[in-house]
């Protein structure tokens, strides 16, 4: 029981803080939807946009997995199996456009694919749409074929090279080869790339909001214009308590997956044949295509700065009040950093003193304590949380005086699975003989954490740092449901100029977003390495 005592004691503010901004509220929308009856059930089952939209939610998540993961298959099969000269290049290139956020992405699609767009002066002829379902499903594909490509040349990577040399030994054919050597192998990794992806896209907000407008809704942005627009708060219950049924499902299966990847996964080191210009040839055409709307951003960024440099650095760091960001565009940059400091603060704060309990017994039951914080934070989308605080916490004046501290906690909760990842992996990789020695000399748990822990993690937690920092700078959805004009971020920013069709500065703002996921990536591999998995 003392045990138990001190358990709660250390990790006290995780729990206060779980139960005031997460379960509390979530709590909140069940209740809801319990007290309203069957009535929302049968007012949901009796609604064709239900229907209609939840075909296209899943619908347009199966087509992009279908082409990200023909890509992804392609590309990591070439990158794992090929003699490719700069192979690190194309990997790390393969891989950092996924850390950037989807709004970024959807700028430079919007420069190349617009009526008004690159490919339009080019082709007189040229009719595509990207405000549409196939702009969506395209605008999905690019962006999650860099996770495909990285977990399957992990899969790739896994199968044991001798296995293959003994196959040809014995004049196996190639058919054979794959069949009972290679799809074995690469068989979890791709189910838990498609299940990522599908988390991705069926929950996918920021991309679907700008291009499908209002004709096309996934169960995310139909939440959002239920609450947000309509204050359809009974019915929004419905829809979110499907939602969170599936998504628990999916990363349920998923955590399975990985889990056996985790247990079986040892890298390779291929033994390349010579030299072939095909794959390399179309590892470059890909690199090319998932790069080509960021090269455009920086372009039109460029131009800008070459015309009018003494404009552009004015408007990215004035200080007057701008109508469309309801703020300043200065202030947008100190609020982006704000939040981003105190996410990273906070998450990894949490996550230290959860490893601190685990000192206090034994060290494998640490999973029982990261479940929660990771499995159910993962399956509720950034706007349900928005939604459950509201419902919970709109109704005091406190929620609209301090209502940047709210959009703080939906931050931390969005970043608390990853952070708890990268930090739990790095403890993991301290010698238990090491904890187990210094108890047996009597040293206190805060010492052992102190003097052997933290100095074996300190890599783990510039990582956690960062990628905390870089998914605040990058939130979205609960921004865009919580903010008022003065706590607008560069995301929010993005969006709102992007509306009344301001170029310049989204641009801008666009670009620093780039630059800096471009630095973290760096970081990251220096000291680390990038897992693209939850």
């Amino acid at each position: 029981m003392s045990q138990i005592i001190s358990i709660l004691k250390t990790n006290f503010f995780l729990i206060c803080f779980l139960s005031i901004f997460f379960y509390i509220p979530l709590s909140s929308i069940f209740y809801l939807n319990f007290n309203s009856g069957m009535t929302n059930w049968v007012k949901l089952f009796n609604n064709p946009l239900f229907f209609r939209f939840l075909t296209f939610t899943i619908s347009q998540s199966i087509l992009s997995i279908i082409l990200s993961s023909s890509i992804g298959l392609i590309t990591g099969y070439f990158l794992a199996n090929s003699n490719i000269p700069f192979r690190s290049f194309f990997r790390a290139a393969l891989t950092v456009p996924f850390l950037f956020p989807p709004l970024v992405l959807l700028l430079g699609f919007v420069i190349l694919f617009d009526s008004s767009g690159i490919l339009s002066n080019l082709f007189t002829n040229y009719s595509f749409d990207p405000f549409s379902f196939n702009g969506i499903i395209i605008a999905h594909s690019l962006y999650n074929i860099s996770l495909m490509t990285r977990i399957l040349e992990s899969g790739f990577l896994s199968e044991p090279e001798s296995f293959h040399q003994l196959a040809d030994s014995l004049g196996v054919n190639k058919w054979t080869k794959f069949k009972n050597i290679t799809f074995p192998h690469i068989k979890p990794y791709f189910l838990s790339a498609i299940l990522l992806v599908f988390l991705y896209t069926f929950n996918s907000f920021a991309i679907v909001l700008i291009l499908g407008q209002v004709k096309l809704q996934t169960l995310e942005v139909m939440i959002y214009n239920q609450t947000k627009l309509r204050l359809n708060y009974d019915f929004a219950s419905s829809l979110v308590i499907i939602q969170l049924l599936l998504n628990l499902s999916i990363i349920y299966l998923y955590t399975k997956q990985t889990s056996y990847e985790t247990e079986n996964s040892t890298l390779t080191i291929k033994q390349y044949t010579q030299f072939n210009i095909w794959p390399f040839l179309f590892i470059i055409f890909i690199t090319i295509l998932t790069w080509i709307p960021f090269i455009l951003l920086f372009f039109s960024v460029l131009e800008g700065l070459i015309q009018a440099p003494s404009i552009v650095i004015d408007q990215l760091f004035s200080g007057d009040y701008d109508r469309f960001l309801g703020t300043s565009s200065s202030r947008v940059l100190l609020n982006s950093i704000i939040f981003g400091i105190f996410t990273s603060i906070f998450t990894i704060s949490m996550i230290l003193a959860l490893i601190y309990s685990s000192l206090q017994f034994n060290t494998n039951k640490i999973d029982r304590l990261t479940s929660p914080i990771i499995l159910i934070p993962m399956a509720t989308s950034a706007i349900t949380i928005s939604f459950a605080l509201i419902q919970t916490h709109g109704q005091f004046s406190f929620f609209s005086d301090f209502v940047s501290i709210y959009i703080l906690s939906a931050h931390i909760i969005a970043a608390l699975p990853f952070t708890s990842r990268v930090l739990f992996s790095s403890f993991s990789r301290v010698p238990k003989e090491f904890i187990i020695a210094a108890k047996t000399f009597g040293i206190s748990n805060f010492k052992i954490m102190y003097s052997i822990i933290m100095p074996l993690i300190k890599s783990g937690l510039l990582i956690a740092f960062l990628f905390s920092f870089a998914i605040s700078l990058g939130e979205f959805g609960a921004t865009y449901y919580l903010a008022r004009g003065e706590w607008t971020t560069l995301s929010l920013a993005i969006e709102r100029l992007f509306a009344s069709r301001n170029t310049l500065l989204p641009n801008l703002y666009a670009s620093l977003l780039v630059i800096f996921s471009l630095l973290i990536f760096w970081v990251i591999e220096k000291f680390g390495s990038v897992d693209l998995r939850l």
